[in-house]
């Protein structure tokens, strides 16, 4: 690089004597700090020259790093610079720093707009309280109808607080299906009659011929075991047998879950299991080598074949249902607002772009046509895995209607999806906030007697006819009968507001 000889002759003349080589050196460096930094904010030209765009800052969870992210950036950024007048930085952060993370940023006050937030992780009803996220309401009014009325109430309930709206839900799978997922070569070999598969129970058979028959397979993957209230017909919102007239609030060990214990920690004894189960942490090391025949999946949602099938060196997968689908909202992966934003106007006409910009939803999804994918006949994207740009979490970023379908997705994936939403039992005590503000203690207590015991007690890791016991005496000692005695106090009063007690 070198500068133009006439600016500098200019130079030369109006600045005097030995400074001009001061000055020079100065100006050098000023540029080529310019250069190497580059502009933080995109610009667009209109009729008069250019105009500077307002950046924004997006944080959200990514499973891996991606090479391309600052192509795919850009392409978002021009797909957007003529209809919100702005451009967008995209943060993504791995899944097992996200909440670290953003808690540093928070605690920081780092400008923010967009945040990814969920009931799982960075759970968004903790970070409303303390005043994390911006009210949306007048901000939907005025930015977002076209968001507004893409979804129903039912899901636009879950992202409010004490009547606010604070988080806009990301359309997907709204409902619980508990399912095994299963490796189709398998199944096809050893010829599963997978419609005698009603229970978690009836796939024991199939274990044993897997580890009699498939050395160096992993018959059963799991992390933190399989125990699902749902699965045993308990309700899923508050812990109470469906169907109880007495809607009598149970103990945090139930006799269903002692049967799941004792089941997993025979398969675990019998080496069904992986001996890992109890330390790891991400679902998807269960299956991301390709060697772990069957797993539980707690959503059972429709197209996650395709998606099991990315996670798990390619191999096709199956999914049996092990119950009907149980509406649990949509409060499982949301985007807010920062109450630190510097444009939460900018911030809600790209969450509305995001949601109804078909072209703009699946480059964040996908990345960039011909480079990270090809599209084939009937709307189908077949990913290039290797290319430096792969998400596989649609549900990150907005409503799943508006995307292209992955290989290997039933092609009414979409139309599932919203059945199953549709048609899903709701709970009774769906509406039912349990208040613990006053148990912050006793939660706290039992969330450590839960990190020491629980994963390995519902992995099969140990025994628990030995360790129940004791995790059982713990859990007394750190307050869950408190917690469980005022849960059900709050629950009678809310019954009787509702005239149903």
């Amino acid at each position: 690089m070198s500068l133009n000889k006439k600016y500098v002759g200019n130079i030369r003349r109006t600045v005097p004597g030995h400074r001009f080589i001061l000055f020079a050196v100065l100006s050098l460096v000023a540029l080529l700090m310019f250069v190497v930094s580059g502009c933080t904010k995109w610009q667009e030209t209109d009729g008069n020259g250019s105009i500077e765009l307002d950046e924004l800052i997006w944080y959200y969870p990514q499973n891996k790093a991606n090479s391309d992210l600052q192509l795919v950036n850009a392409e978002v950024n021009r797909l957007i610079a003529d209809k919100i007048h702005a451009s967008v930085k995209l943060q993504p952060v791995d899944f097992a720093s996200y909440e670290q993370k953003l808690n540093t940023l928070v605690a920081a006050s780092d400008p923010m707009d967009i945040v990814w937030t969920s009931n799982w992780l960075f759970p968004w009803d903790a970070n409303a309280r303390k005043g994390v996220f911006q009210p949306l309401d007048e901000l939907l009014e005025r930015y977002g109808q076209r968001l507004k009325t893409s979804m129903s109430p039912r899901f636009w309930n879950d992202g409010k607080l004490d009547g606010k709206q604070l988080a806009v839900p990301n359309y997907q799978i709204a409902a619980m299906r508990p399912s095994l997922v299963i490796q189709k070569r398998f199944v096809d070999k050893y010829n599963l009659n997978l419609s005698a598969i009603h229970k978690i129970d009836d796939i024991e058979p199939f274990l044993k011929q897997l580890k009699d028959g498939e050395p160096g397979i992993v018959p059963f993957g799991t992390t933190r075991g399989f125990y699902m209230n749902h699965i045993y017909g308990i309700d899923w919102r508050v812990s109470v047998y469906r169907g109880d007239a007495n809607h009598r609030v149970l103990p945090d060990v139930t006799p269903e879950m002692r049967q799941n214990f004792a089941l997993v920690h025979s398969w675990y004894d019998k080496g069904y299991i992986n001996q890992d189960a109890a330390t790891l942490k991400n679902a998807a090391d269960v299956y991301n080598k390709g060697n772990t025949a069957v797993w539980f999946d707690f959503t059972g949602k429709p197209g996650s074949e395709a998606e099991f099938k990315a996670g798990d060196g390619g191999f096709e997968v199956l999914l049996v249902p092990l119950a009907k689908p149980s509406f649990n909202g949509a409060v499982s992966s949301m985007n807010a607002i920062s109450r630190t934003s510097k444009h939460p106007d900018k911030a809600m006409q790209l969450l509305e772009l995001v949601n109804t910009d078909k072209q703009l939803y699946n480059t964040l999804v996908y990345g960039i046509e011909g480079k990270h994918y090809t599209r084939s006949d009937g709307n189908y994207v077949k990913q290039n895995w290797d290319s430096g740009y792969f998400t596989n979490t649609d549900w990150v970023f907005g409503n799943i209607r508006n995307e292209y379908l992955p290989e290997g997705a039933p092609p009414d994936k979409i139309e599932q999806t919203v059945r199953i939403n549709e048609e899903a039992e709701v709970s009774p005590y769906y509406d039912f906030v349990f208040r613990t503000d006053d148990l912050k203690a006793e939660l706290a207590n039992v969330k450590a007697v839960n990190d020491e015991y629980y994963a390995a007690l519902a992995t099969g890791t140990v025994d628990p006819t030995k360790y129940l016991p004791i995790y059982e005496e713990k859990l007394t000692k750190a307050g869950s009968e408190m917690i469980r005695s005022e849960k059900q106090r709050q629950l009678d009063e809310w019954l009787k507001a509702k005239g149903k007690k």
